[in-house]
């Protein structure tokens, strides 16, 4: 004896089936006036919308209204809720339904000619109210728990590479969710979860749109850490998508099957992820069932495959610090002994004379290797750059990596010997860091004694710990695809120099691995792997389209969704080549209901699985 329950779906044989019932609302009445022409589910950036025709002469109980006057009935704003009748009692009769669309009136079309009176409405999902909400601004965390909301401060998560966020949620309007920190000493990095919560409890007012927990959008969203994402001015649409679509993440808007609450829901999903759906031809030679045959028309037009697509991501140029021993840079031929004749106060013809003894440069362009200066070989970076490229041209000297305990930097760190290298201390005195090279010159208005008696006996040298700009990008490669085969490879570059930086201090520098009690931590980063990642989840969204179906069902279906998976069933054709291509997903990216041909029309899009 077996408790099993087997259920099986109904054999449908007759070929004619009862038209899509709906009922449509207007501000929670009925209004059997309205006919639906089409329902239109989608994502970004059209979303969900729906199209009603005004016909009067179907409410026979009211008296008719002419087109003047329509809009006593339906303003512009007014909510449109469009909802399925089945029988919910069944084998008893009792009428139920729920939403299968949801939005409010944006548009409505007036036509009048020889042919009569016809006005259309267009009804959109929450989107459109997305659209009229501008971001600006940065609501602060203060001490006392309390926000402040600075208007004219740009919206940037994780400016420049650097943490940004509040280190705990803060409760202000009735939510809690996390905010910007007033200082970046004390704050943590933004996630994309913390972004997309922050965009939507700020910007909106509670009640207004069901939206996910925060735990559900860390799942969602791997909980990835944001890099420099700027959405200032943006309206608050496209700063979702923009967050979105760094991390192959989709959204749209739903109704709300409760009836307390918000009306609409924002749902985030991935393509292809999401539930399967059946799509069904028969086999030739078998007799029509719609049970087994849900496809009316198809038409598909696959793509020049298999390519490859590489992505190249390129982060900003690496920057290291380094000690550096600099050289003379003016003309031996121009030294003597007179202590006056190099100062701008005792020497009217000092511009002849100002780089003696003053300039000292790295001589990274090779400018002092020949006469008349005669210093050397260029500078060579090989060992400070980690074996990377490089040229010899001119740069320009930047403030050192190493921090004070204050976590300020220490800036141009200038060391000066007056006996020829064997003991450095530091240069106290004024000087002027080069901008068109990599070089200082002594500004005071008369050397000091101890650098002038060291110059005179030609042991005086200089030496700065700072940064310098490498010839190479941060940079990462992933493929959809084989590498280094017969299979053709498209090469895609994506530069993001302000989310991604590389900053090292060399083993050149002087503050090395230091153990010293009086300097903080570094100023150093390496978003190697967060730049992997990115084109990783770039490559795995962005993979070439192999085939797009258009695609009609025999009978109008309410329930199919952006993002649904595609598969068939075995015993169906493999018309859409679900059961021969196992390492490709099918996804529905838009769905169409047609009211008037009685049929929903799918897009569907085919990609390999990375």
């Amino acid at each position: 004896m077996s408790n099993r329950i087997d259920f099986f779906q109904s054999e449908q044989k007759k070929l004619s089936l009862p038209a899509g019932t709906v009922s449509v609302f207007v501000d929670g009445s009925l209004c059997p006036y309205l006919e639906p022409i089409e329902i239109v589910r989608g994502d970004w950036p059209q979303f969900s919308c729906a199209r009603l025709v005004y016909n009067p002469a179907i409410d026979t109980d009211n008296d008719l209204v002419g087109i003047e006057d329509v809009e006593s009935k339906l303003a512009v704003g007014k909510t449109v809720r469009i909802e399925q009748v089945y029988n919910d009692a069944a084998p008893d009769v009792s009428v139920g339904s729920f939403p299968i669309f949801c939005g409010q009136i944006e548009t409505i079309e007036t036509r009048l000619s020889s042919d009569g009176e016809l006005v259309e409405i267009e009804a959109v999902d929450f989107s459109a109210n997305l659209k009229r909400i501008s971001v600006y601004g940065r609501r602060i965390a203060e001490s006392d728990g309390s926000t402040i909301l600075l208007a004219g401060a740009d919206t940037v998560f994780n400016e420049d590479g650097k943490a940004n966020a509040a280190a705990e949620p803060i409760e202000t309007g009735g939510e809690s969710y996390t905010v910007f920190c007033a200082e970046p000493s004390g704050g943590r990095l933004f996630s994309y979860s913390d972004v997309i919560d922050y965009l939507l409890c700020e910007y909106l007012s509670s009640g207004q749109l069901h939206r996910p927990s925060i735990e559900q959008l860390r799942a969602l969203t791997e909980n990835q850490i944001v890099r420099d994402l700027d959405v200032t001015g943006l309206d608050l649409l496209e700063a979702l998508h923009q967050c979105c679509e760094r991390i192959g993440l989709k959204f749209r808007f739903v109704p709300r099957l409760v009836p307390t609450g918000p009306e609409q829901a924002i749902v985030f999903y991935r393509n292809g992820a999401g539930r399967a759906v059946e799509l069904n031809y028969q086999r030739s030679g078998e007799t029509l069932s719609v049970s087994k045959t849900n496809i009316g028309r198809l038409y598909s037009r696959r793509n020049y495959w298999p390519i490859t697509h590489r992505y190249i991501g390129q982060g900003d140029f690496k920057v290291y610090e380094a000690t550096f021993e600099l050289v003379k840079a003016w003309d031996a031929a121009d030294e003597s002994t007179d202590y006056d004749e190099f100062s701008p106060s005792t020497n009217p013809d000092f511009y002849k004379v100002k780089d003696v003894y003053r300039k000292w440069c790295l001589n990274e362009a090779g400018d002092y290797s020949g006469a008349p200066y005669n210093q050397g070989e260029p500078f060579d970076f090989s060992k400070i750059f980690e074996g990377d490229e490089f040229v010899h041209r001119r740069r320009r000297f930047l403030p050192a990596l190493t921090t004070d305990k204050n976590g300020k930097s220490l800036g141009y760190f200038l060391q000066v010997s007056y006996d020829d290298g064997w003991h450095w201390w530091q240069y106290l005195h004024a000087f002027n860091n080069l901008l068109d090279e990599c070089g200082i010159w002594l500004s005071s208005d008369q050397l000091d004694v101890d650098t002038w008696i060291a110059a005179l006996k030609g042991v005086l040298r200089f030496r700065i710990t700072a940064s310098v700009v490498s010839d190479q990008r941060l940079s990462s490669v992933a493929a959809d695809g084989p590498v280094d085969s017969v299979v053709p490879v498209v090469e895609h570059i994506i530069t993001l120099p302000r989310q991604f930086k590389y900053r090292k201090v060399s083993g050149k520098s002087i503050f090395a691995n230091a153990s010293d009690g009086s300097l903080g931590e570094p100023d150093e980063v390496d978003d190697s792997t967060a730049l992997y990642e990115y084109v990783r989840k770039k490559a795995q969204v962005s993979s070439e389209t192999i085939e797009t179906v258009d695609l009609q069902t025999l009978n109008l279906v309410f329930d199919y969704q952006p993002g649904d998976r595609v598969t068939s069933s075995p015993e169906s054709r493999d018309v859409l080549g679900c059961k021969s291509d196992n390492r490709s997903s099918y996804w529905i990216e838009q769905v169409q209901m047609d009211f008037e041909k009685q049929c929903t029309n799918l897009k569907i899009f085919r990609k390999r699985s990375w």
